[in-house]
């Protein structure tokens, strides 16, 4: 940054994508007029993140910010108070890349400069099918049917979450059973898709120590990409690191941590390979920055986790491009065949990439129409 940001309003929105989906955004705003806009996507979580960064903003006010990186300390936080918070976490976040958007904005310079990188035509993609599987039949067979979907549309790479119902604690002799549909879940995939498409493997922190290990055996015979978060990491970084010396693939992970020293101990403690920082939680655009130089600095990798809208997927974009050898980044593909439309200019997802917008600071805006046919904005 080369001049101070004072935030002046917030506005926020929200749309309806399916009845699971529902991407919330907000728009904020600095003295001069300028708009920047971020995603408080979050669960559940959500309408907490939504008042949080009310409240957040709302101190700021006053503030003139010379470092995005200094809002924590401005509003008298640490990365232990956001990891601990997933909400905060969110609302600390979206303000944070909202400094960086305003900044590049005010600089004339696209967000993956202000983030140090080269601009980038565009950013290589995995199809995330699941999200379009949670309203939808869940049958292997579905499973094969939106994969050989995302492959015909241009995607090489593609994931899957197929362990539904599997929850610890399970007994070692049984969790076979309990993951039979799933593992048949990948292996429809695999059989739809061919040898020559990766496939990787979301298991959403379903199994334990002495699970896993049994569960990536089987997922072996389908020739899977990467096992994902067997276990949670923040919650028991040393058994993941025990299973990933267990495993004979891949281990990502990381989607709920913040700031760029926990992916640096996740790739030191030899607990994933791959990390995979989310701009919503992870401490904004920049943060993600940080954690995956810092990963690849330590021998990792680094694939940034994009489940939600295109207004983080753009901001994801922007992120990944600034990091020269970071691999793909994630798209929920599926959800709604009006996604594109609720950014101008129009999110633009071809050949199994994100192109990227060459605009000032994020590059898009959103779509009020759109916003207001599908959900609607309010004031905090």
């Amino acid at each position: 940054m080369t001049e101070s940001i004072t935030l002046n309003r917030l506005r926020f929105a929200a749309v309806t994508a399916t009845e699971s989906t529902t991407w919330t955004f907000a728009e904020l705003y600095d003295t001069d007029g300028l708009c920047a806009v971020a995603e408080i996507t979050c669960g559940g979580n959500t309408p907490e993140a939504a008042r949080l960064t009310a409240e957040l903003t709302e101190r700021l006010k006053s503030t003139a910010i010379t470092d995005e990186g200094d809002i924590e300390s401005l509003l008298g936080l640490s990365a232990p108070d956001m990891q601990a918070n997933i909400a905060l976490a969110t609302a600390v976040s979206a303000i944070r890349s909202a400094v960086s958007d305003l900044s590049a904005q005010r600089r004339g310079i696209t967000l993956t400069e202000e983030l140090g990188g080269a601009p980038q035509e565009s950013v290589l993609l995995y199809a995330n099918i699941n999200r379009h599987l949670l309203t939808r039949e869940r049958t292997p067979a579905a499973f094969g049917a939106a994969a050989e979907m995302a492959v015909s549309r241009g995607f090489t790479t593609l994931k899957c979450a197929p362990f539904d119902g599997v929850a610890p604690p399970a007994a070692k002799d049984d969790i076979l059973d309990i993951a039979a549909q799933g593992i048949e879940r990948v292996a429809a995939i695999r059989a739809a898709v061919g040898a020559d498409i990766t496939v990787l493997v979301d298991c959403h922190s379903r199994f334990e120590r002495h699970t896993a290990p049994l569960v990536a055996e089987q997922l072996a015979l389908s020739a899977i990409g990467w096992f994902e978060e067997p276990l949670e990491p923040t919650k028991d970084m040393e058994g993941l690191a025990q299973v990933a010396q267990e495993v004979s693939m891949i281990v990502a992970g990381g989607e709920w941590g913040y700031g760029q020293n926990f992916f640096r101990m996740l790739v030191e403690s030899g607990a994933v390979n791959v990390i995979m920082p989310d701009v919503k939680y992870c401490g904004g655009v920049k943060e993600a920055v940080l954690a995956g130089n810092a990963a690849m600095g330590a021998g990792g990798n680094v694939s940034l986790h994009s489940p939600s809208g295109p207004v983080s997927l753009i901001a994801g974009g922007h992120s990944t491009a600034a990091m020269p050898g970071a691999i793909h980044l994630e798209h929920a593909v599926y959800e709604a065949d009006w996604r594109a439309e609720l950014v101008v200019p129009h999110e633009r997802v071809e050949d199994g990439r994100l192109w990227m917008p060459a605009s000032p600071g994020l590059g898009a805006a959103l779509n009020e129409p759109t916003i207001n046919r599908y959900g609607n904005f309010w004031q905090p």
